[in-house]
Order: C-alpha cells, then sequence, then structure tokens
C-alpha cells in the first residue's frame, strides 16, 4: 500500500471516527455538502444542540473554516428554509426479495408522502436496484409521475447490488442541468449487505470521500444478528463518509420523518474564497462550530485549487525589475565585446595524425516495464482482463488500434485515455475524450496518479487498475 493510500485511509477513519462521535455523543456538528459559485463556498451544516435541537440562529462569529491550512471569512450562515433553495432526492429503491412484500408497502407510502410535501424548487428522481439498477424516472417536479413510477414496481430480484447502485448514484453530482439545485441528497433503505456488484465497502467508501454527497440511510434487516450487525454498521459508515446521516429503521414512519427534517434543519454558510478555482485534486474543507465553552469540529473534501500564500507569490513589479537587472547584465559584456575590435587570429598548429580507436560494443537494455492489470467492473465485457506491459505508454480506447481496445462501448471516445509511467508511479491522461473519465468516482481535470486498485471509467466501461511486480 502506497503512502498516499494510506494516508487517504488514514484520513477517512479519522473522518468517520469524529462524525461517529458526534452522532453517539449529544449534540451533532457535520458538514453534509459543500458546492462553489466563485469565489464562494457554499457549506450545508447539520447542528443540534446537546438537548438534541437544532439551534434557531448560529452567528457567523461562532464558526471558523480552513481549506489547504488556508483560513476562509464566514460571510453568513442562514436556515436552509430561509435561502429559498430545493434539494434535489434521489431515491434508491431496493427491489430485491430481501425486502418483505409488507415492508416494501410500507416504504411505498412513506415515499408516496414524501413526494406530496415536495415544494416547486425541489425535485426528485427513483431509482430501483436489485440485480441490476435502473432509473424509474429522472429528476423532475412532476408528482404524478413519481407516484406512478412507484406502482409499476416490487420486491422481485434475487440479488442486492447495493454497491454499485451507490458507486452510480455518485454521478449524480456531476450533473450540471439548468434547473437542478445544487443541494443534492441520496436517500435509501437498505440492510447494507451487497451480493455480487463487483465493489467493495472500502471502493465506495473512497468514492465518496473523494466526491461527496450526502446519503441518508435508513437500516432495516430481517438477517441473522450475526451479519444484521455487520451489514448495518457497514451502511453506517458509508452514510457517514458522505457527509449523510444513518437513521435505525425499526418504525419506518419514524425513520423518513427524522430523515426528512435532517434533510431540512441545516444551515447554509457562505464562505469567501478568493481565488479559489476548480479542479480534480481534492482538499480538505474544516470548519469549528463553538457553543459557549464546547467546540466541534469536521471536515469534507472538496475539488478546489486554492492560490499560494501572499508571502510564496512574487508580484508582477518584483519580477519585472528582476527581469530588468538580468538583461542589464547579460548586454552589458556583449555591448562590450562588439565595440572591442577582435585580435588577429593565431596560426592554425599543424595537424596531428589520427590515432585508431579501438571498436566500442554498446549494450542496449529494453526499458524495464510495469505489469499492469485491467479488469473490467461494468460494462459490455465485464469480467474481462487485460495484461500489458507498461514501458512508458499506453492508449485506451473504442479503436482497435489503441492498445486496449473495448470496440463495443459506444460512449467511449476511439482514444479515450492514456496510461503511462511517470518515474515508479503510474498516471492517467484523459485525451479530451466526448464523456471524460473518472477516478475513482471524481471527474479526471489533470493528469493523475494512480494507486494499486483504483478503478477508472470511460464511457459506459469501468476497469480496476492492479500492479503486478
Amino acid at each position: 500500500m502506497g503512502m498516499k493510500r494510506l494516508s487517504a485511509l488514514l484520513l477517512a477513519f479519522s473522518c468517520f471516527a469524529g462524525r461517529v462521535l458526534a452522532q453517539g455523543e449529544p449534540g451533532r456538528f457535520a458538514l453534509t455538502q459543500v458546492t462553489f459559485q466563485s469565489p464562494v463556498l457554499i457549506a450545508y451544516v447539520d447542528v443540534l444542540n446537546p438537548d438534541g435541537q437544532p439551534p434557531t440562529k448560529i452567528a457567523p462569529s461562532d464558526l471558523s473554516a480552513t481549506i489547504a491550512q488556508r483560513s476562509l471569512k464566514v460571510e453568513s450562515v442562514t436556515p436552509f428554509s430561509q435561502s429559498g433553495e430545493g434539494v434535489a432526492y434521489l431515491f434508491l429503491v431496493d427491489v430485491s426479495k430481501s425486502i418483505a412484500r409488507a415492508q416494501f408497502n410500507q416504504m411505498r407510502t412513506e415515499v408516496d408522502s414524501w413526494i406530496e410535501s415536495l415544494t416547486p424548487n425541489d425535485r426528485m428522481a427513483i431509482v430501483t436496484f436489485g440485480e441490476q439498477d435502473r432509473q424509474l424516472v429522472d429528476f423532475t417536479s412532476d408528482k404524478n409521475a413519481l407516484h406512478g413510477a412507484l406502482r409499476i414496481v416490487g420486491p422481485t430480484d434475487k440479488l442486492t447490488k447495493l454497491y454499485l447502485a451507490l458507486r452510480n448514484a455518485i454521478d449524480v453530482r456531476q450533473r450540471t442541468d439548468p434547473d437542478l439545485p445544487s443541494r443534492r441528497v441520496i436517500v435509501i433503505l437498505s440492510d447494507g449487505k451487497d451480493e455480487g456488484s463487483g465493489f467493495t465497502a472500502d471502493d465506495v467508501g473512497r468514492i465518496f470521500e473523494q466526491s461527496p454527497i450526502p446519503i441518508y440511510a435508513i437500516g432495516f434487516s430481517t438477517l441473522p444478528s450475526s451479519q444484521k450487525n455487520t451489514y448495518l454498521e457497514a451502511l453506517n459508515r458509508v452514510a457517514a463518509l458522505s457527509g449523510g446521516l444513518y437513521i435505525e429503521g425499526s418504525s419506518l414512519p419514524a425513520a423518513y420523518q427524522a430523515v426528512r427534517q435532517a434533510i431540512q434543519r441545516v444551515f447554509l454558510v457562505r464562505l469567501e474564497c478568493p481565488g479559489c478555482q476548480l479542479s480534480g485534486q481534492s482538499q480538505p474543507l474544516e470548519m469549528t462550530y463553538t457553543n459557549g465553552g464546547t467546540s466541534r469540529t469536521d471536515r469534507l473534501a472538496v475539488s478546489l485549487s486554492v492560490p499560494a500564500k501572499a508571502k510564496e507569490r512574487i508580484s508582477w513589479k518584483l519580477a519585472l525589475a528582476i527581469a530588468l537587472a538580468v538583461g542589464v547584465v547579460i548586454t552589458i559584456p556583449i555591448v562590450i565585446k562588439i565595440m572591442r575590435p577582435e585580435p588577429a587570429p593565431a596560426p592554425a598548429p599543424p595537424p596531428t595524425p589520427p590515432v585508431p580507436t579501438p571498436p566500442q560494443v554498446v549494450i542496449v537494455t529494453p526499458p524495464a516495464g510495469r505489469s499492469i492489470e485491467l479488469t473490467v467492473l461494468s460494462g459490455n465485457e465485464r469480467g474481462r482482463v487485460d495484461k500489458v506491459n507498461l514501458s512508458s505508454k499506453i492508449v485506451v480506447g473504442r479503436d482497435k488500434k489503441c492498445d486496449v481496445s473495448y470496440p463495443d462501448d459506444p460512449e467511449m471516445s476511439a482514444k479515450h485515455l492514456e496510461l503511462s509511467r511517470v518515474g515508479e508511479h503510474v498516471e492517467v491522461h484523459d485525451l479530451g475524450s466526448t464523456n471524460g473519465t473518472l477516478l475513482n468516482g471524481a471527474q479526471l481535470v489533470t493528469q493523475q496518479r494512480i494507486e494499486d486498485g483504483d478503478w477508472i471509467r470511460a464511457g459506459l466501461t469501468e476497469v480496476r487498475i492492479n500492479f503486478g511486480a
């Protein structure tokens, strides 16, 4: 395991541990989502006082925030209910037989009630998951369409590919629909058990660590106690890492009501971040809430690049002065040399007879390669494995002339991405593809290093990268 991966896992564990402690202790403070509207960061924070009730008001002076060790100014704090914003709800509905018919009908009743409570600014989409995930209805405010979609489904599938559904749900973070609210949440009822998705809990945790979108998970299980606790704890962990919340669902009406209240009770915090720009590199946003003598801190990854500190930058005036000074130092000797007459050339010495040199043997060593294994996790060729020796670079795409080709993927570009060896590391670079490239669920913006076990999505094909010796 590389140091980069180890550090990421330690950071994830520390974030998760902090969130779990915050839920177990009286009160709560959690960053649930962050959006960027240059030059302002919008943070949505969930706050509960020690008595379990949200505060009626939070002053900007109660909060402090940093990103990449750079202090941010808290411009304003507004209750979400007063912001005028809507919410984009993505409901994941389990249609596997692990959900009893009576429980499924009760869940449908609760979602129907949620649909009726939607405001004009809200949008909702419904996706079912079992042996595969399928979109019933895209984001809409049409309540009749949402009610109708729920009427045609039931618990019929034999398997529950939970992690695949969650992995695909992260794509909603990238949506740029003009009428889609910036605030987006995933709501799911599940027993936490995954069957045959090809992803692990660590994979999903890494995805939501790099591209957070809050998961509000209702845990309900009829599994034996030994399995029940294990799977529900995994669901709790994923929800916590995403910035969301886990609710125990012994009573579904109470659980859905608690989730609705948690989503609506957040505060919208505006943070000034002059010079910040969107990028593919995640930076930890850390925020602290101080109430009386108690302080709570939470952190969430944000895909931003942050300007260097002022003392590390050279002003344009200083740069110009340095350039002029260098120019003068270089120019003076040239002028002196031009003005000074050149001395007469000395007579050439007599030629020296050539000395025969022994023939040289040049040994050419072929460039050392690195063994890479590409395993297709999802797409038209799921299960396919390609083993390549990467000495410098390889091209992956739909074109059959590529080093690794997936000709049956219509969403993949002819030459989609490039894997290159940089020293002892391997990096991935998008070649200007039509649909872009995702690395562990995050949009690839610049050339980035790959760690063993990372996965890449190009078109409809998702590939896990493993390194050999």
